[in-house]
């Protein structure tokens, strides 16, 4: 009989009789290390026959065999995840203390796999791991909104509190592990992986300052950030190179784009938004239009300026409202009326122009100032503004049922159109002489 097992090294090896068969399994890991022979003598099968079967003892048996199973999927997931012994150990307890709860005691095979997944997230997070939630569902080959749920009811029903992770933390490892290096692409695609940590983070700052940040899914946003940093670093060779060029030639986790590529494209539009909005105050540009296709090669300029330019777009942005709220004031109604003869007031002269290059005016935000907000919102008067806010939803505004009791009155028109005419009455009787 082996003293220890040889997959995990645990010493707690049973003997585990399976009908007529003998087994060997370790308790942690359910590795069967040893497996016995049929019963060929008379005697053996004599007695095995005498004892009595009884579901209840195959029925208790079968729950050891799931959590045994269960033990050993969430351990191959942490080898997966490179996870130390230590953090091992911590994910398997969780998981034998969340398996035996009554919320998840008669749950489906389903949720008692992605339960082992939220395990391991949890420890990850604990011990500020850069693993997210896509990266572990798509191990266990779930989607993420399936396993959210979980998530939230196992540290609702185990009563723990998990520690926030920012997506700094996620940035270096989700870099690195892009094939960009020179001896894997060519000279012209290849760039340091230290270099786009360093760029792609820049980017992520001005984000969190356009607030995109805030509430959204880490994977997607930091998979925009790195090709636009991939782009911005060499920008006359790479603009020609689509979002699925990049992921192919950068190999890119599949996880990370390939099932979420939409939120990815959002997350893009979003980040050259802010790029654009800022990339306009350059001084030297002029007020001139900046397209979003070609907002990475002024990235370089706009990093190194930023707070100049975030400061300077707000600014104008406000100027811009207030000289739109006095010329709306200023305007005369349709029917008023002015003496051609006396000199325009000051409320009718057209502003001055502005000369100076750092004062132009630049269009306001179309997102912020359509059809999303309310005329009289706050947040016309921002130039950035949270998701929330942006695209907050419409309330649903129920539409009133008719209630029909029946005692209502019908007047005489209503009461004439249902009686027929002597000619409706003459034209029916001859049809149905003709039918007969």
């Amino acid at each position: 009989m082996p003293s220890s097992c040889r997959e995990c090294g645990s010493s707690n090896v049973v003997r585990d009789d399976l009908y007529l068969e003998s087994q060997l399994v370790c308790e942690d890991c359910g590795t069967v290390l040893e497996e016995g022979q049929l019963t060929t003598t008379l005697s053996e099968e004599a007695k095995s026959r005498s004892v009595p079967y009884h579901r209840s003892t195959q029925a208790n048996k079968t729950p050891c065999r799931n959590l045994l199973a269960g033990f050993s999927r969430v351990r191959a997931l942490c080898r997966i995840l490179r996870l130390s012994s230590s953090m091992e150990s911590e994910v398997v307890n969780l998981f034998e203390r969340a398996y035996n709860h009554p919320n998840f005691l008669h749950a489906t095979l389903m949720t008692k796999e992605i339960l082992g997944g939220c395990c391991i997230l949890f420890v990850c997070r604990q011990c500020n791991w850069p693993v997210a939630m896509g990266t572990v569902s798509y191990l266990l080959g779930m989607d993420s909104p399936s396993m959210g749920p979980v998530y939230q009811e196992l540290t609702k029903s185990l009563n723990i509190k998990t520690s926030t992770q920012s997506i700094t933390d996620l940035l270096e490892s989700f870099c690195y592990e892009f094939k960009l290096r020179p001896e894997q692409v060519d000279e012209v695609l290849s760039e340091s992986p230290q270099q786009l940590v360093d760029r792609t983070s820049a980017l992520i700052e001005v984000a969190a300052e356009g607030w995109i940040v805030t509430g959204r899914h880490p994977l997607p946003l930091l998979m925009a950030a790195v090709y636009v940093a991939w782009q911005s670093l060499n920008p006359k060779a790479r603009m020609k190179y689509t979002f699925s060029v990049f992921c192919q030639i950068g190999k890119a986790p599949e996880q990370a784009w390939r099932r979420s590529k939409e939120t990815v494209m959002k997350r893009l539009s979003e980040l050259r938004e802010v790029l654009c909005k800022l990339g306009r105050q350059l001084p030297w540009l002029r007020g001139t239009t900046v397209e979003p296709n070609t907002v990475a090669t002024l990235v370089d300029d706009i990093l190194k300026n930023h707070q100049m330019l975030l400061l300077r777009a707000v600014r104008n942005y406000e100027e811009q409202l207030k000289n739109e709220t006095l010329k709306t004031e200023s305007t005369p109604s349709p029917g008023t009326t002015h003496d051609c003869c006396n000199e325009p007031s000051e409320n009718h002269t057209d502003p001055p122009k502005v000369t100076d290059p750092d004062q132009v005016e630049n269009s306001p935000d179309k997102e912020t100032s359509d059809t999303e907000l309310p005329p009289n919102h706050w947040g016309k008067r921002h130039l950035f503004l949270p998701p929330c806010v942006k695209n907050c939803k419409r309330q649903r505004v129920d539409q009133p049922q008719m209630e029909v009791t029946g005692d209502e009155e019908i007047s005489d028109s209503e009461i004439e159109s249902y009686i027929r005419s002597q000619a409706e009455i003459d034209m029916y009787l001859r049809a149905q002489n003709e039918l007969e």
